[in-house]
């Protein structure tokens, strides 16, 4: 009795929060009601307060809309609509997309005139103008369209238009766009027509949230989309639709004609290259172009480039562009270029370059211009801001903020508290030692040291000065410095030197190990001592004159091959910076 109450409680329950959430998250944005009253506040600040209040965003062109001017705003428990209404004066367009309000600017109103609508065999043709509705100026280039069928038409410059469509004993539903302009259409219905002067509500459309125009203004954009189609996109903005298939010849000439750029397809065919809104499935072609986003896969001979976001696989023979994100694998033989966040893998043989890195990239050169974590694996590999990962890089390795490990010949870093191994590291506001020590080999030998604490990289050059018994040493190493007390550190270093005792045609290495106390006498100059472990290789057998001969040094202990021997040494000096 007391589980079935239970279940009845958590029934009940279920269906008041199914009440009260239902009006929040099933009614149309525009539909919320909300309440405001403000005076002199800015435009840019109460569209904020809005948003909070009716828990959606707005997406607009900040360049067309004046977000310092000062407004007024008084609505109680109206709708999100009629609040813009009263907010904006009536200038501009609504549209929505997920959750997002698109302000359209739209100040002007067009107007439709027909002068033929002849329905035969299943098509009609229908023709007219389009003017300005309060001046009867005639408009060029506004893009006439069914939204049903995708046929579409440009009005000339008298602003004439003629458009075939197939009508399947359907209405037909003729909707004019144009820039700065609201959205007017025309319902026929065999020899009656309904004027609209709202935009179709096509269930079957839907609108992009933020800057469609992206690919159009892209260099590559700017050279394959025809005139005709940009003018489309400027007209008709974000609105896009979806098919299930497409083919084209090139941008512009396929079975969606000039209002590809509109349309998302699932099955995307480019015998030469083709322009969309996007593609959710696969798409292939000698090169691809899409302004939305293409998810599964997408192979271009040549390449692809992609104004929205990428999920799934994208393979070019050249490039792979995308203005946005990447959620994927990239292969590319050229270069991989992305604009936003990487979050997946990118192959390239030339190239790899993303924003925030969060996964792999292979190539000759690695650029991360955001934060990255992951691997970099080439030649040359370049994080511009916190790296948190491993960079493998044949030549050279940078990350401006270092919280992992570099391995490469030169490793360089502005700030580090991770590991660099290489020939050369360097960390610009980092551990940086200048020392001047002798030791029992030499009399004196000058130290560089750079990194970090825990591992720094070590450049070495020294001589012994005597005339009689002189010795050049140079060679590198790596140390580590612990802090015992503020003015007391302890260094462990190992270090490889060459010898040159008057013939370079020897091959002459001590490998030292060095163990020193630090005494740190203010914050600039530390005074060290501390005993060493030598192991020398030589293949010098006789002395020149002039020169010390290391192998005739007293207290050095042969070893079963006559070339090595190894000693205990000292080491005494003094460090600057």
């Amino acid at each position: 009795m007391q589980s079935k109450l239970i279940v009845q409680l958590k029934g009940w329950l279920f269906l008041l929060l199914t009440i009260a959430l239902a009006p929040c998250y099933a009614q149309p944005v525009l539909n919320r009601n909300i309440s405001m009253n403000v005076n002199s506040q800015r435009l840019g600040s109460v569209l904020q307060l809005m948003e909070e209040r009716g828990k959606f965003n707005f997406s607009y062109n900040s360049n067309l809309i004046p977000k310092d001017s000062l407004v007024n705003i008084h609505v109680a428990n109206q709708t999100v609509k009629e609040a813009l209404d009263q907010l904006l004066k009536n200038r501009f367009e609504y549209r929505e997309a997920e959750n997002f309000v698109i302000l359209r600017y739209a100040p002007s109103q067009l107007a439709m005139v027909t002068d033929k609508f002849l329905n035969e065999d299943q098509y009609c043709t229908i023709s007219g103008y389009i003017a300005n509705e309060r001046n009867g100026q005639k408009l060029e280039n506004a893009s006439v369209y069914c939204r049903r069928t995708l046929e579409s038409a440009l009005t000339d410059a008298g602003g004439h238009f003629e458009i075939r469509v197939k009508n399947e004993n359907q209405p037909v539903t003729i909707t004019v766009s144009k820039e700065n302009y609201k959205d007017t259409s025309i319902t026929f219905l065999s020899d009656i027509k309904v004027i609209d002067n709202k935009a179709g509500n096509d269930k079957n459309f839907s609108y992009l949230p933020g800057d469609p125009s992206r690919l159009e203004k892209s260099g590559v954009g700017r050279f394959l989309v025809s005139s005709k189609q940009k003018i489309q996109s400027l007209n008709l903005g974000g609105l896009i639709t979806q098919a299930p298939f497409q083919a084209s010849l090139v941008p512009g000439l396929g079975t969606h004609g000039s209002l590809s750029g509109q349309v998302v397809n699932a099955v995307s065919l480019n015998l030469i290259g083709g322009y969309n809104a996007g593609v959710d499935g696969t798409e292939i072609g000698i090169f691809n172009l899409d302004k939305g986003d293409v998810r599964s896969f997408q192979l271009g001979v040549l390449f692809n480039t992609v104004g929205g976001t990428v999920e799934g696989i994208q393979i070019a023979g050249a490039f792979n562009q995308v203005l946005t994100n990447v959620r994927a694998f990239q292969l590319a033989g050229g270069f991989n270029t992305v604009q936003g966040n990487v979050k997946g893998i990118q192959l390239a043989l030339g190239f790899n370059e993303a924003n925030k890195l969060d996964g792999v990239q292979v190539a000759a050169l690695n650029i991360a211009g955001g934060n990255a974590s992951g691997i970099q694996f080439g030649e040359m590999n370049i994080a511009q801001k916190k790296f948190s990962g491993v960079q493998l890089g044949g030549l050279f390795n940078y990350a401006q903020n270092l919280r992992g490990l570099q391995i490469g010949l030169v490793n360089a870093s502005d700030t580090s508290s991770g590991i660099s191994i290489g020939l050369i590291n360097l960390v610009q506001h980092g551990y940086h030692k200048l020392v001047l020590t002798s030791n029992e080999t030499t009399n004196a030998t000058l130290l560089y040291k750079t990194g970090t604490p825990w591992l720094y990289n070590i450049l070495l050059a020294g001589a012994n000065l005597s005339t009689k018994n002189k010795l050049y040493a140079y060679g590198l190493g790596y140390g580590n410095e612990i802090s015992v007390f503020k003015f007391l550190a302890f260094n462990t270093e190992a270090t490889a030197r060459y010898l040159y005792q008057g013939n370079g045609r020897y091959l002459n290495l001590l490998y030292r190990l060095d163990g020193t106390l630090n005494i740190k006498l203010s914050r600039s100059f530390s005074i060290m001592a501390g005993p060493s472990l030598n192991l020398y290789y030589t293949d010098q057998k006789n002395p020149v004159n002039g020169y010390q001969f290391v192998a005739n040094l007293p207290n050095h202990h042969l070893t079963n091959n006559p070339h090595y021997s190894r000693w205990i040494g000292w080491t005494v000096g003094v460090s600057i910076f």
